[in-house]
């Protein structure tokens, strides 16, 4: 058997998993087209030396091909080291051959293992995990892809498309202010092989959530580094032509450029023309995909813990808000999606796929009433008004305190109390007035904030109930 030949059995002898070691882990699970069984064939530690083989069962379907292999885990062994080889049917088995290793730039232990290959249709795989620190790595995912089907998105193309691209004309008002923007030149990426296409021919369908399952970031700093390591593993350990994501978050809240913009666009503000990516195997086309740093699906064990911060959060609702105004993507619950939504996979992690409701609601209120950031409390217009059964009052408020938001009608007598509670400084709140079985005519709102240095806000506004 050839060399290369034997090196491309690797990929497709994977696909008989039934299930994931674990559960298909996210940055993995992006990369992916079928998880993969492995299963531990013996393990073997000399001194601080250990190393474990990994075996999948055997395979051999003329319908199923594939290309390549993709390993997740967490070690925190310097000296780590991965290798697979072909066993044949016959018994005998091909040299080992080094995977392609990427290791988180933090020190969160997060590490990615791949192998590009050729197409396969038989046979089995091994693959051979080293570590130096006396302990075996934690595989959370493994899993086949066929690198062939990467251009290929035919079921999001079938999917409904509406007219046109970005907002609706030049005089559409924009009220979401969009996060600053760390270009692909501020964190050094590397250059996309070949060329960039668009992401949509016609329009953008969704946005979806992702997050890394380690590879974490709080720092500036760091988030350059994951950055450029995620693109490093997807060039050359998944044979990418670039990061899969249009946009990836940290845990401070800095967004960062994923793939190639086709306009030259150095910032959000100029609604950048988007390149297709790579981050949800064939829903891809008009699909934005945004991947938070960090691991957040506490079943993947204790390496796959944490809570998504109230600084990504912020920026997840801005961006999402900010997205759906510039590219017309209207957003609902079938527009604005985690990766599991559209596949097999746990990702973006049970932590933070339980936001995505309060970031759906949160990103429509941003698009109606804007996201600027005020540096005094304040009390806001009610919307609609005039209004005939329900309005809206939003406030926000620069220092903690007791919000007291009562309604009162003309000759100045209560008529209802929608707020009596403690808030939180730096943030917007927004309640809802319903005033039905009221009668006709001009009411006054007025929201009081009482904060540990004395009153911090008294201040009112008319609003008009038409029946």
């Amino acid at each position: 058997m050839h060399q290369h030949t034997a090196r491309s059995l690797l990929a497709c002898v994977l696909i008989a998993a039934a299930s994931a070691i674990n559960s298909q882990a996210q940055l993995a699970s992006d990369m992916i087209d079928s998880p993969l069984k492995l299963d531990i064939a013996s393990q073997q530690t000399v001194g601080k030396s250990t190393t474990t083989l990994l075996r999948s069962p055997d395979i051999s379907r003329a319908d199923i091909e594939f290309t390549g292999v993709v390993l997740q885990g967490f070690s925190y062994s310097e000296g780590l080291t991965a290798q697979v080889r072909v066993v044949r049917q016959d018994g005998t088995a091909t040299a080992w051959i080094p995977m392609y290793l990427v290791r988180s730039a933090s020190d969160d232990g997060s590490f990615l293992a791949g192998y590009p290959g050729a197409v396969v249709r038989s046979g089995s795989v091994e693959v051979l995990l080293a570590t130096t620190d006396g302990r075996a790595p934690d595989i959370i995912a493994a899993g086949v892809f066929d690198k062939r089907l990467d251009d290929v998105d035919t079921r999001s193309e079938r999917t409904a498309r509406k007219s046109g691209v970005g907002r609706d004309s030049p005089d559409a008002v924009a009220n979401v202010i969009p996060p600053d923007l760390i270009t692909r030149a501020d964190w050094n990426a590397g250059p996309f092989i070949g060329n960039p296409v668009p992401l949509s021919s016609s329009n953008y369908t969704n946005m979806t959530f992702h997050h890394a399952a380690g590879f974490t970031a709080t720092t500036y700093a760091e988030g350059i580094a994951q950055v450029k390591a995620i693109q490093d593993f997807h060039q050359n350990g998944r044979g990418w032509s670039d990061i899969g994501y249009q946009f990836v978050v940290d845990r401070g809240g800095r967004v960062y450029q994923g793939r190639p913009f086709l306009d030259g666009s150095t910032t959000l503000n100029e609604i950048p023309a988007l390149s297709l990516g790579a981050h949800v195997g064939g829903f891809n086309t008009g699909n934005i995909g945004i991947c938070l740093l960090g691991c957040y699906h506490p079943p993947e064990g204790a390496n796959c813990v944490d809570q998504v911060t109230v600084e990504s959060l912020d920026t997840y609702i801005t961006m999402f808000a900010f997205l759906g105004e510039a590219y017309n993507i209207p957003i609902s619950d079938n527009s604005l999606k985690g990766h599991r939504d559209f596949s097999s996979t746990s990702c973006p992690g049970d932590n933070a796929y339980a936001l995505l409701p309060t970031i759906r609601q949160q990103a429509i209120q941003a698009q109606q009433f804007g996201n600027e950031v005020p540096d005094v409390s304040t009390l806001e217009q009610n919307a609609p008004n005039p209004f005939s059964t329900t309005t809206t009052i939003r406030y926000y408020l620069y220092e903690e305190g007791v919000a007291d938001l009562r309604v009162y009608d003309v000759n100045g007598r209560e008529v209802a109390v929608l707020v009596d509670d403690f808030r939180e400084a730096n943030r917007w709140y927004q309640t809802t007035f319903d005033a039905t079985g009221l009668a006709s005519g001009m009411y006054y709102y007025r929201l009081r904030i009482e904060g540990f240095s004395g009153e911090v806000l008294n201040q009112s506004k008319p609003m008009v109930h038409v029946r």
